[in-house]
């Protein structure tokens, strides 16, 4: 069971904007790294780093060539062939510095020490089942720091969850001889009665069941009862949630429709189950919101138990296993978990760590969609299912077991390939190491894959044989061992780049916004420069014109002091003349004003005798014209007319 690509394209569209928080750290002064095709540098800096971490190891492994040889016996057979290639093009290797600071952190920071410590009481040294018995402890212990109503509330939960094994037991106990599978009965009833006593003294057992796959007659019950999720206050607040409306609904129907596992829902009638467990975790938790890939992580709970069980454990899982973490904006926990990813394979494979940095393959371009969906978008139920039986009971972080081990199987088809070719094979060809042979055609060195039917996708039981080995795929990925101690101390390495990387990530947003605020100031700066500028044009022309019109005006003031000068001489002149004459010629001329007014005087008199002759006149001819008409039609007049 495949799901095209763009059945998941909400969840890649949420992860495209992730930044290379770790990768782009270790890009950083690679100059001072640069080497040839050998990896003689790289190893070296392994040393140095464990030498500088355990001083105790490095003459063990000087004196001891056991890891080289394993290395050089898991090459495959063309690698034994001398190369004469030229070398790989590609990035250097990262700069290992930082990693060393982070590892020196162990020593300065106490709280790094004392989680550490804490970390390593959590289990057995002595066993090899470190997950299993770290995560029990983690969820132990997070239960006792609760307050007594809740712990209330989940023992409660956990009688009745207890109840229901026994209720199961006595029914189809006495029948399984009818079942495909052998059900061990008194092992799983200590399990389910004593979870811990189990843990603590047949862990190995309790692995290799867990492994070999929890039977679904009550795999609900027994993932309710690990995580410690059945909480009837939390269900009662599901029940009032689930009535509420919310923003993501449109979202959530669209995508459950585009979801490859929603047939198998349909199949049982818990589609609208699905919705509102869905729909009201995004009530629930309105910093997380909805993304696509909840889908694939609440479809395998609810198959297992009904919608309230199933939103409890779902906030479970989010809560106390971190997987809130892979859905936040910032999706530090996918961060974390790529990163634990790339020291869990270069610890295993140093060679093929060495050859995708080398190709400038990071791990966030292939193995995303891993981690926010556990596989769920590319294998069938099933799988999924027996996935979940060892996220519930060792953590999250046994997904790196199933990543590490698909590397480790194709690691000599990875080896060979380059940038391109090599990204297509990590996407689209990594699970066919574990087709079932019956669905491949072999063709002498090359073969063909059969389209699998629904059938052998779904694992139904009456299929035949399934697409993919699961059993073979399991039992393969429990091989790699993940110690909690050294995810631990890759946690706290992560921890300080992120912590580094977020820092240069706020001082450039600072420096982003005064500089914003700088052009600002800039732009307000350029627009008063303008100003001025065009204000100083204005005054500088001005001045021009000044200078072209100075010389007229200069020219006019001239002519105007000379007329001034003129018309003062003139003054003087009269000045002068009046001073001179006598006073009898003022009276003279007095007298010639007055008679000049006489003579005024009787032109003026008769200038209105002669307008009342004329008005005289004009009155006469009007009234000799209004006689004519008169006798205009008289009889002498008209005889000579």
């Amino acid at each position: 069971m495949s799901t095209s690509n763009d059945e998941f394209e909400d969840a890649n569209s949420h992860n495209q904007a992730i930044p290379e928080t770790v990768t782009e750290n270790d890009k950083s002064d690679n100059s001072q790294n640069q080497t040839s095709d050998n990896n003689e540098e790289s190893n070296n800096q392994d040393e140095s780093l464990q030498q500088e971490s355990d001083p105790s190891q490095s003459h063990k492994q000087e004196d001891d060539p056991s890891s080289q040889q394993k290395h050089e016996d898991d090459k495959p057979p063309e690698e034994v062939v001398e190369d004469t290639s030229p070398p790989l093009s590609g990035p250097p290797l990262p700069d290992r510095s930082a990693i060393k600071d982070a590892l020196k952190l162990g020593s300065n920071n106490k709280e790094n020490v004392e989680g550490l410590d804490l970390m390593s009481s959590t289990y057995d040294k002595q066993s090899s089942n470190y997950l299993l018995e770290s995560k029990f402890n983690q969820i132990d212990r997070s239960f006792s720091a609760k307050d007594s109503k809740y712990k209330e509330s989940v023992n409660s939960g956990t009688d009745n969850i207890k109840k229901t094994f026994n209720d199961i037991k006595n029914t189809v106990g006495g029948f399984s001889d009818m079942f495909e599978y052998k059900i061990d009965w008194d092992f799983w009833t200590q399990i389910v009665n004593d979870y811990g006593a189990v843990i603590h003294n047949d862990s190995n057992k309790l692995n290799d069941l867990i492994s070999s796959g929890i039977p679904k007659e009550f795999r609900g019950i027994i993932w309710q009862l690990v995580s410690k999720s059945k909480n009837f206050q939390l269900e009662e607040f599901y029940i009032s949630l689930k009535a509420e409306a919310s923003i993501h609904e449109k979202s959530i129907k669209r995508d459950l429709s585009r979801t490859s596992f929603f047939t198998n829902v349909e199949a049982v009638n818990k589609g609208e189950e699905l919705f509102n467990v869905i729909k009201a975790y995004s009530l629930y938790d309105p910093d997380v919101g909805y993304t696509q890939g909840m889908i694939f992580i609440a479809v395998p709970l609810i198959m297992n138990m009904n919608d309230a069980e199933c939103f409890c454990l779902l906030v479970t899982l989010m809560k106390e296993y971190r997987l809130r973490d892979l859905f936040c904006p910032e999706m530090k926990g996918l961060h974390l978990l790529l990163y634990e990813f790339d020291r869990v394979l270069e610890n295993y494979s140093p060679l093929l760590y060495n050859h995708l940095v080398k190709q400038g393959i990071k791990s966030s371009m292939y193995a995303t969609q891993w981690f926010l969906t556990f596989f769920a978008y590319k294998f069938p139920l099933d799988i999924v299912l027996r996935i979940y039986d060892i996220i519930i009971t060792q953590g999250i972080e046994s997904i790196l077991k199933f990543a590490v081990n698909l590397m480790i199987k194709n690691e000599a088809n990875l080896l060979a390939l380059k940038f391109d070719k090599l990204l297509e094979f990590l996407k689209d060809k990594l699970f066919n190491v574990y087709i079932n042979d019956d669905f491949i055609n072999f063709n002498g060195d090359s073969y063909a894959l059969k389209s699998p039917t629904r059938n052998s996708l779904t694992g139904a039981a009456n299929s035949g044989t399934c697409y993919y080995k699961l059993e073979e795929l399991v039992h393969d990925a429990m091989k790699i061992n993940v110690d909690p101690i050294e995810l631990g101390k890759y946690a706290n390495e992560f921890e300080h780049i992120y912590e580094g990387e977020k820092s240069k990530t706020d001082d450039i947003n600072k420096i982003r916004i005064e500089n914003g605020e700088l052009r600002h100031k800039i732009k307000q700066l350029e627009t008063n420069y303008a100003n001025l500028n065009r204000d100083h044009v204005g005054i500088v022309q001005k001045m021009v014109d000044l200078k072209v019109t100075l010389p007229e005006i200069l020219n006019d003031n001239d002519d105007l002091n000379n007329e001034i000068e003129q018309l003062r001489t003139d003054i003087e002149e009269l000045e002068s003349k009046i001073a001179e004459t006598p006073p009898s010629s003022a009276n003279d001329i007095e007298n010639n004003i007055q008679e000049l007014l006489a003579t005024n005087a009787q032109e003026t008199e008769r200038f209105a005798n002669l307008e009342d002759e004329f008005n005289t006149l004009v009155a006469e001819e009007a009234a000799l014209d209004k006689e004519l008409k008169t006798h205009a039609n008289s009889k002498w007049f008209g005889r000579w007319g």
